[in-house]
């Protein structure tokens, strides 16, 4: 009952408003739609544990709204996201055919991603799939029906190409929160875009009705809330057609139908006021009237709104976030290699469809509603969630390589095989450390051969060596030249124990090798001197290279605040306040290692330097061991540049944002009364990161491969310097923004590893070696007696020249057996593209990003040419003799 008093007032309130404001404000709207979007704000689960959220969305969401749909033809519900439908379909299978009917007639909206997550807690890939379990599995499970708007109504942050992949997906609408209220024309870097539009904060519009202490009070407010809106419509020539968006965090079902109709009965009568119609709608069926309308001037926004709320994920749950892009990662590996296989054996029969899409299904789960009611069972199943994914894409990656191994024609004088993949789409020479199980084979040292005949240089690491039958070795060595999309085959024999080295290199007063000259010291690498560049990169007037520190971190990672909760300097700490032990702990033909160790109040830090002896690339290891789960403390690497006026960069989902340059311009501006984000966006810090972070002066660049999800450039203490200081933010033991909600404590011990290189220019010239770090070579390890292959010791599967082009998958098609490709340009140049593959063409059609909507292309024996625009993503599908 009061319910529904709350409703009668809300429309009360509409009618006494248009009735009581000028006359100028009534016309606009005269003859026009007030639209009410029925919806509900679902996370996952905040408002309480995951199964009783997918309670709650059956018993008090979705089967109510059937209920009112077949109670009232006009009505219309809009749920946010495809997972709630397919949630409610295994609960109730029974109502398909009503949900088919209802979502035909346009009345039942379904969001046409699968969950609403932090777009930039997934990498490119990771994120396309929201459009897959979107969209895509929407129109297979309810087909006839169309599924354009994508909701994102709580998260304050957009990728720079996440506007692309929407549209590319078919997805013209993407409805938002958070943000100034308005439509927005959003632009990818490469032109594409999509219609965006913000009530301010999601609800923040209607409850103030609702909670209004008076009747006049009530009108007030939503006569305050059309006016804004009048000049806004006027001066754009936006069609008179209002979206009113009902939705709040569990909201349920509404009955409006008798108020509406009196409402109608005044506008159509003798005495018509100059009222607007007043209807339920949908997004979509809203956004398609106010687009038709002539000469309709959205208002333009281009670039990155960067996430406020990025410490709720990779600093505040570290070894989940870990495992979700561990699983991104591999997964793309595991469909390149499947693919590969497949099409070796002529057959797809074994190709491992279903069970990639499961991991898949399980590796964009997670939405943004970490923590919460409830939250330490949400996280759980999260964590869960990432770690089952990527578990179960190690081992389709592990067949599909063993599979193609088992092809290979291997020389017949070896016994033992080693063959190196290589998942990127670029020749490469990197270190690789393989693992061995020498049972059955006592007393054998082997030696390590290319097919030519020549010795690999490789040394023992983190194991002892001693023959016995039941050991298992760990040696590294540097692959080098491993074909784009392919692999390269070593040889093992048996040989003498690799010579240890008589000099056992000394961290005092310096070490170098061939690239490098370094300087440890208090805290970490004092000096860094690239021979080849004659620079010093470094400054360690306040930080050492690759120092931790801590810090006081107080906050919830997600809230209702506007800025980016910054760490403060109770109980600051970091390693130069301590005499640091330097000790080579590993040394040989590949690398050397320097390891010290510090006990720190709330952990044991370990910090381990790799140098490495062929290769330009210094590996920085830290062990946070024993972290005692103290509230409210952030630890930091920092990594001072010694750069005046440096620029940074860093890698985002399928692009690159610089600093101050990739951004939307200005703020992200009024949300609600007391939440405005006022900080304009290029200064919001720190940010979400992928692969790789930058800093250059156009010169000499610095470029480090990361190991985590957040990263900053601005000192962060007090008294900053003011150049760049590149800092991963390796945690954060925050708390939940929920009243009921958990602390994010994270006790035990946390491992990363980081890639420093140096090099010419810009970041242009190092995100290759950023990704290479993070998306390793990949070994096997065969038996050759009795191989009976075919394949050559050395292969690329599929090469692409292009500058800046980088392949994102190539996957079996989901429709047929056709191969799916896509790639994307980072750089941000046109380029002529070509992409040849190991075998004949038949067919090639160029589709959007689910595989629909082909165009015929021309192509040429294996391979076909493609101008690729700056920035574009473009897929590709691909028929095979």
């Amino acid at each position: 009952m009061k319910r529904k008093t709350h409703l009668l007032l809300l429309l009360w309130c509409i009618l006494a408003c248009y009735t009581g404001t000028q006359a100028q404000n009534a016309s606009y709207f005269k003859g026009g739609k007030l639209c009410l979007v029925n919806s509900s704000h679902q996370d996952i689960a905040w408002m309480d544990s995951p199964d009783e959220c997918i309670r709650f969305r059956d018993e008090q969401m979705i089967t109510p709204a059937l209920q009112r749909m077949a109670e009232s033809s006009h009505y219309c519900f809009s749920v946010e996201d495809a997972l709630s439908l397919r949630e409610y379909l295994e609960r109730h299978p029974d109502r398909y055919g009503d949900i088919l009917k209802y979502t035909k007639e346009g009345r039942l909206e379904w969001g046409a991603t699968n969950k609403q997550p932090y777009p930039s807690m997934y990498d490119g890939e990771a994120l396309v799939r929201q459009t897959y379990f979107g969209r895509k599995w929407l129109q297979k499970v309810l087909p006839g029906c169309d599924f354009r708007t994508a909701y994102n109504e709580d998260v304050p942050g957009v990728a720079l190409q996440l506007p692309q992949i929407l549209a590319k997906s078919g997805i013209p609408y993407y409805q938002i929160s958070r943000h100034q209220p308005g439509f927005y024309k959003w632009f990818s870097p490469d032109g594409s875009s999509v219609v965006s539009w913000s009530p301010g904060q999601y609800h923040d519009k209607t409850m103030p009705i609702l909670n209004a202490p008076s009747e006049p009070a009530r009108t007030d407010t939503l006569a305050r809330f059309l006016d804004e809106f009048d000049d806004y419509y006027r001066k754009r020539n936006i069609p008179p057609v209002r979206l009113v968006l009902y939705s709040f965090d569990f909201s349920e079902p509404v009955n409006w139908d008798k108020y509406m109709e009196n409402w109608n009965n005044e506008v159509k009568g003798d005495n018509a006021k100059a009222l607007p119609y007043i209807m339920y709608s949908t997004s979509t069926k809203v956004m398609d009237e106010i687009v038709a309308g002539k000469d309709t001037k959205f208002d333009e926004l281009l670039g990155e709104r960067p996430n406020v709320w990025l410490y709720i994920h990779g600093p505040a749950h570290q070894r989940a976030l870990k495992a979700g892009r561990e699983a991104s990662r591999l997964l793309t590996a595991a469909e390149k290699f499947s693919t590969f296989n497949a099409l070796v054996a002529n057959s797809f029969s074994d190709y491992p469809a279903k069970e990639l899409t499961d991991a898949w299904e399980s590796a964009i789960y997670p939405d943004h509603g970490w923590g919460g009611n409830k939250g330490h069972i949400t996280d759980r199943y999260f964590r869960d969630k990432f770690e089952y994914a990527r578990d179960k894409a190690q081992d389709l990656l592990d067949k599909s390589l063993r599979a193609i191994a088992h092809r290979i024609k291997f020389k017949d004088e070896y016994k033992q095989a080693v063959t190196v993949f290589n998942p990127l789409s670029w020749e490469r020479t990197d270190p690789v450390v393989l693992t061995l199980d020498v049972e059955g084979r006592p007393n054998t040292h082997y030696k390590l051969i290319d097919a030519d005949g020549n010795e690999i240089p490789y040394q023992f690491t983190d194991c002892l060596y001693t023959g016995n039958k039941d050991e298992v070795i760990t040696i590294t060595f540097v692959a080098e030249k491993i074909p784009a999309l392919g692999y390269k085959t070593y040889y093992l024999t048996e040989g003498a124990l690799p010579a240890g080295n008589e000099n056992i290199p000394s961290a005092v007063p310096a070490y170098e090798n061939k690239y490098y000259k370094l300087v440890f010291g208090n805290g970490g690498i004092e000096s860094l001197y690239d021979k080849e560049l004659k620079k010093e990169f470094f400054r360690n007037d306040k930080f050492s290279g690759g120092e931790l520190f801590t810090l006081q971190s107080v906050g919830n990672g997600a809230g209702e605040f506007t800025e980016v909760q910054q760490p403060t300097m109770e109980g600051f700490d970091q390693l130069r306040n301590y005499k640091q032990q330097w000790q080579c702990v590993e040394t040989g033909a590949v690398r050397d290692v320097f390891q010290t160790i510090q006990p720190l109040k709330e952990t044991q830090a370990v910090l381990r330097i790799i140098l490495y002896k062929t290769v330009k690339r210094i590996d920085v290891e830290v062990d946070l061991n024993r972290f005692n789960g103290e509230n409210w403390r952030e630890f930091r690497l920092a990594f001072p540049v010694n750069m005046q006026q440096a620029k940074v960069a860093y890698e985002v989902p399928m692009g690159v944002v610089e600093v101050g340059k990739d951004e939307i311009k200005g703020a992200a501006g009024f949300s609600k009364s007391y939440q405005i984000y006022s900080t304009p966006c290029k200064d919001v810090h720190p940010r979400e990161v992928q692969d790789w972070f930058s800093a250059s002066d156009g010169k000499t660049g610095l470029t480090i491969s990361s190991d985590v999800a957040v990263f900053d450039w601005i000192d962060p203490t007090d008294k900053p310097v003011d150049y760049v200081v590149l800092q991963p933010v390796l945690l954060a033991s925050r708390k939940s923004c929920h009243g009921l909600g958990n602390y994010y404590i994270q006790p035990g011990n946390h491992s990363y590893r980081f890639s420093i290189y140096t090099h010419a220019g810009d970041w242009h010239n190092g995100y290759k070696n950023g990704a290479q770090s993070r998306q390793t070579l990949k070994t096997i390890v065969i038996d050759t007696e009795k191989q009976q292959g075919f394949l050559p010791d050395r292969q690329s599967f599929g090469t692409l020249t292009g500058k800046g082009a980088v392949v994102s998958t190539i996957k079996k098609c989901e429709d047929d057996d056709s191969v799916i490709l896509r790639y994307y340009n980072i750089e941000g140049n046109d380029a002529e593209v070509t992409f040849n593959l190991f075998k004949d063409i038949e067919s090639l059609n160029h589709t959007n990003m689910i595989e629909e909507e082909s165009a015929a292309l021309q192509f040429s024996g294996k391979g076909f040419s493609y101008k690729l625009g700056h920035h574009a993503i473009e897929t590709f599908k691909i028929g095979t003799k």
